[in-house]
């Protein structure tokens, strides 16, 4: 259920992702330091993928073709093996795993590995076929050696204070690891960075002076998205309403880019999907999740908002770089270059919250810090879970949820060392890019809370396969677009390999 409700917003971000820019209408002089510059495409930050040296355009745009061919196959045509179909239809949702963890140890039904230390797994492995990713279930883990190949494993140990032998508790654990032969997290870093430099308007006076007025400068940038984008735009626009795209402050002389998305998704656009519609006309109106991202200082980095149907997405560039921001969204500190080696910490608290009926149920104070180290071409993050998430419910019943639902929590957020997550991106000595990651907890049996995450299976199990094949339409329609508009700028690129003319010639390259 959560993955369909963020859908939108992970659409719009591949939108953003793939269209920051600015307009045509900038000044004459440029944009202040940093920033990009008029005569610059967006679609030479595909550069980043691949070292200076001759023929550099044409050694960027093969990686991206190899990496857009590959990203099409394995988020819109999974395919799975028979056995893999027969097991996903023993499984609860994904959504319900974890609450059921230690009821799916006892099951026989389900096709596990018998392991050491009384352990049960499963493991799957994946491959690029002509034009779908496949799924299949194996005997054992393997860590993968071709492009494009993956390996998976959810495995679940009886904790130490089990009783009797039954599994009260269980430690679960889920990773996998899939190689590419394109880029790793590094190069995506890098890319980024690329793209912030784009992360503006026409950054020109009348100056904003509070956050989230639609004026000229979303103008600019809506003009110049139509101007290099026409198919995809078409399709992102057909989908959703902006209310506000982005904020530029004078910041005395040193301008700033508040990046303030606030969209909503036309649920009309939907009705060619009718599942998907009516999932998020059910759905939609009752959810709001938010997310924050901030450092050490108390300094916010992003928010992300689900509410109501209507989404909202801030970050902030200055100099051409990812910058804090304070409550107010102002500058709060030093800017990051996104190339550069460097080690932090920072944090994210979300909440979650569904109403039905008047009666508001969810989870706050979701928070988690994350070790962040990079390292040239290699990538790592560790996240732990920083103390137990707050329950919402009405005070006439809050206490039973909290009966039903509270040791869980603390068993997950505390128990066996508490929940935590690792992510590690680098290159093999083949030169490979290896991408790993893995999630560890341990989920307490609670018979009352499982009951009511099957009553919630039924409802967001219904017509389920329906609204998946219709999530991948709705996200083919748009990457069928975007792959148009990306293949109509491949000789604009291609022609940054060129040689420079005297006096003009092609546009200038990276840095």
């Amino acid at each position: 259920m959560v993955r369909r409700l963020n859908f939108a917003a992970a659409a719009l971000i591949f939108f953003l992702l793939a269209s920051f820019g600015r307009a045509n209408a900038a000044p004459a002089a440029g944009p202040p330091a940093d920033f990009a510059s008029p005569d610059e495409s967006v679609f030479a930050t595909c550069l980043a993928f691949a070292p200076p040296g001759p023929e550099r355009a044409a050694r960027a745009m093969a990686v991206c073709d190899r990496q857009l061919a590959f990203q099409e196959k394995i988020w819109l045509h999974p395919e799975f093996t028979a056995p893999v179909r027969k097991m996903l239809d023993r499984l609860p949702p994904r959504q319900a795993t974890v609450i059921r963890a230690a009821s799916l140890y006892s099951r026989n039904d389900i096709p596990w590995n018998d392991l050491p230390d009384n352990t049960r797994g499963i493991s799957v492995s994946g491959q690029p076929e002509a034009r779908t990713y496949l799924y299949d279930l194996t005997k054992q883990y393997q860590s993968p050696e071709i492009p494009e190949h993956m390996a998976g494993a959810f495995t679940l140990t009886p904790s130490p204070n089990s009783v009797d032998g039954t599994a009260r508790a269980v430690d679960g654990k889920i990773g996998g690891e899939i190689v590419l032969d394109t880029y790793g997290a590094s190069g995506a870093l890098a890319f980024a960075e690329d793209l912030l430099r784009f992360a503006h308007g026409d950054l020109k006076p009348p100056w904003d002076t509070v956050p989230g007025i639609y004026n000229h400068h979303d103008r600019a940038f809506h003009d110049w998205f139509h101007s290099q984008f026409p198919s995809f735009s078409t399709r992102v626009e057909h989908y959703f309403t902006f209310n506000n795209v982005l904020d530029e402050f004078s910041g005395d002389g040193d301008p700033f880019v508040l990046f303030n998305i606030d969209a909503e998704l036309k649920l009309e656009s939907l009705k060619p999907f009718p599942r998907l519609y009516a999932f998020y006309r059910s759905i939609g109106p009752t959810v709001v999740a938010r997310t924050d991202i901030t450092d050490v200082h108390g300094n916010r980095w992003m928010e992300t908002q689900f509410n109501h149907g209507r989404i909202r997405w801030t970050f902030m560039v200055r100099r051409g770089q990812l910058t804090p921001f304070d409550a107010s969204y102002r500058p709060a500190g030093d800017s990051i270059d996104l190339r550069r080696p460097g080690k932090g910490l920072y944090f994210t608290q979300s909440s979650v919250t569904i109403t039905r009926l008047d009666m508001t149920f969810g989870l706050t104070d979701l928070k988690f810090a994350t070790d962040f180290n990079r390292d040239g071409d290699t990538v790592e993050t560790t996240s732990t879970m920083q103390g137990v998430p707050t329950l919402i419910a009405p005070p006439g019943i809050h206490k039973v949820i909290d009966l039903i639902a509270g040791e869980f929590l603390r068993t997950l957020a505390q128990g066996d060392g508490g929940f935590k997550a690792s992510f590690r991106s680098g290159r093999d000595a083949d030169g490979l890019f290896r991408y790993s990651a893995n999630a560890s907890a341990e989920f307490r049996y609670a018979p009352t809370l499982e009951m009511l995450a099957r009553v919630g299976d039924s409802i967001a199990d219904e017509h389920s396969a329906e609204v998946k094949v219709e999530e991948r339409q709705l996200g083919q329609d748009l990457f069928d677009a975007f792959m148009t508009d990306y293949n109509n700028a491949r000789p604009k690129v291609l022609a940054l390999d060129e040689p420079r003319k005297e006096g003009g010639g092609n546009a200038k390259g990276r840095r």
